[in-house]
C-alpha cells in the first residue's frame, strides 16, 4: 500500500501489486502534482495496479469510444465502468465509485525505458483524469500561467509551442501552473484552473534559445522520455503556482514568419478548441458531460479570447511573447487570479 496523497484537497489512495508497480504510482502521482498524506479513513479516488499475464477485455456490450493519441490506449464504455486497452495494460475504471483496477504485463516492467512514452503512465493519467471528471475536475490540455495576479490558458496540441511560451513568459516574471495540462473546477465566482502537471516537459534542444536550461543535470520526463523533466522553482525559483482565475484564453499556434501576431476571436472557435483539447469524448455519462460542458462555457464567458500566432521572432526576441500578450490582460485585483 502507498501512502495516502492529496491533490488539491482531494484524497487518493493507491496500490500496486509488486514493488516496481508501486513505484510507478508514486512517481506517477507525484509528478501530476500530488503530495503525500497521512492515510485516512476514507478517499475519494482509489488507484490499485497489480501484476497479470492475463489482461482483461472489453464485455460484449461495451461500446468503443476513442482511442486516445497518447499511446493508443483504446477507451471502452460499458455498463457502469471504462474499459482502458493497452497491449501490455488494461484498466476498468468506476468513476461512480471512484476507483480503477488495473493489470500490467509483466513485460512492461522489465524494461520500463524501451519506449519513450511509457503506456502504463498514460493508462494511470488517463484513469485518473476519468475519475476527476466524475468529481467535477475537467483535465484541459493547456499551458496556465498568470501575471500580475490575472490568469492566462493557452490550450493547444502538441508541437504548437505551449512549452516554449511558458519558458519565454517565465523569463518575465511571469508565474506558471503547468506547460502541458490543467484541471477546470467550477466556484460560485467563475472558473478556477488548477496545477495538473508540476514539471515542465521540455525538447532538449530548447537549450539552444533558453540558456538557463543548460547545466543542471534535468532527468527525463515521465510522459515522454526523450524530453527533460524541468522544475520550475528549480528553474526560476517563486515562480510555481498552484492554481489561478483565468481572465484570458490564447489558442497558440506555429506560423511561418518572421514576426509573432495577435488576433481576437470569438466565442465559437474558442470553445471549439477546449472541447478538442479536453478529450470531451470521454464524458460518456450525460450527467457529467453537461457539467464539463456547463464549466467549459463559463471559461469562455470570463476570458478575452484571442490567436496567437508565434512566428521566428517568438525565438529571435526574448520578449515577444510578454510584450505580445500582457497587454491583452483585462484589468483585475492580483488576488483574483493567485489565491488559494
Amino acid at each position: 500500500m502507498l501512502p495516502d496523497y492529496q491533490l488539491h484537497g482531494l484524497r487518493l489512495r493507491a496500490a500496486g501489486g509488486s514493488p516496481a508497480v508501486r513505484e510507478r504510482l508514486r512517481r506517477i502521482l507525484r509528478y501530476k502534482g500530488a503530495e503525500p498524506t497521512r492515510a485516512d479513513a476514507g478517499a475519494d479516488i482509489r488507484l490499485a495496479f497489480d501484476v497479470h499475464t492475463s489482461l482483461k477485455t472489453p464485455t460484449g456490450t461495451a461500446r468503443h469510444v476513442g482511442t486516445s493519441a497518447q499511446c493508443g490506449i483504446e477507451v471502452w464504455d460499458a455498463p457502469e465502468q471504462m474499459v482502458l486497452v493497452h497491449e501490455n495494460a488494461t484498466a476498468v475504471v468506476d468513476p461512480e465509485s471512484g476507483w480503477a483496477e488495473g493489470q500490467v504485463h509483466p513485460a512492461l516492467l522489465e524494461d520500463p525505458d524501451q519506449e519513450e512514452r511509457d503506456p502504463l503512465f498514460h493508462l494511470v493519467v488517463l484513469s485518473l483524469g476519468l475519475l476527476l471528471r466524475h468529481q467535477g475536475w475537467f483535465p484541459l490540455h493547456a499551458a496556465a500561467l498568470a501575471h500580475e495576479g490575472r490568469g492566462v490558458l493557452l490550450p493547444g496540441r502538441s508541437g504548437q509551442g505551449k512549452t516554449t511560451i511558458t519558458l519565454s513568459l517565465l523569463r518575465h516574471g511571469w508565474a506558471a501552473l503547468s506547460d502541458d495540462t490543467a484541471l477546470l473546477r467550477a466556484t460560485g465566482n467563475g472558473v478556477r484552473a488548477h496545477a495538473f502537471r508540476r514539471p515542465l516537459c521540455v525538447d532538449p534542444g530548447a537549450a539552444n534559445c533558453f540558456l538557463e536550461l543548460d547545466g543542471p543535470d534535468w532527468p527525463a520526463s515521465l510522459s515522454d522520455a526523450s524530453k527533460w523533466q524541468v522544475g520550475i522553482d528549480r528553474l526560476y525559483p517563486g515562480q510555481s503556482e498552484s492554481t489561478c482565475t483565468p481572465r484570458l484564453l490564447v489558442l497558440p499556434t506555429i506560423a511561418d514568419a518572421p514576426t509573432s501576431r495577435v488576433e481576437p476571436i470569438g466565442p465559437k472557435p474558442a470553445l471549439e478548441q477546449l472541447l478538442a483539447q479536453s478529450a470531451f469524448f470521454l464524458s460518456s455519462r450525460p450527467d457529467v458531460a453537461g457539467r464539463h460542458l456547463s464549466v467549459l462555457r463559463r471559461l469562455v464567458d470570463q476570458t478575452h479570447t484571442h490567436r496567437f500566432y508565434a512566428g521566428r521572432d517568438v525565438l529571435e526576441e526574448p520578449r515577444t511573447v510578454h510584450t505580445r500578450l500582457a497587454p491583452l490582460l483585462p484589468d483585475g485585483p492580483a488576488s483574483d487570479a493567485v489565491s488559494g
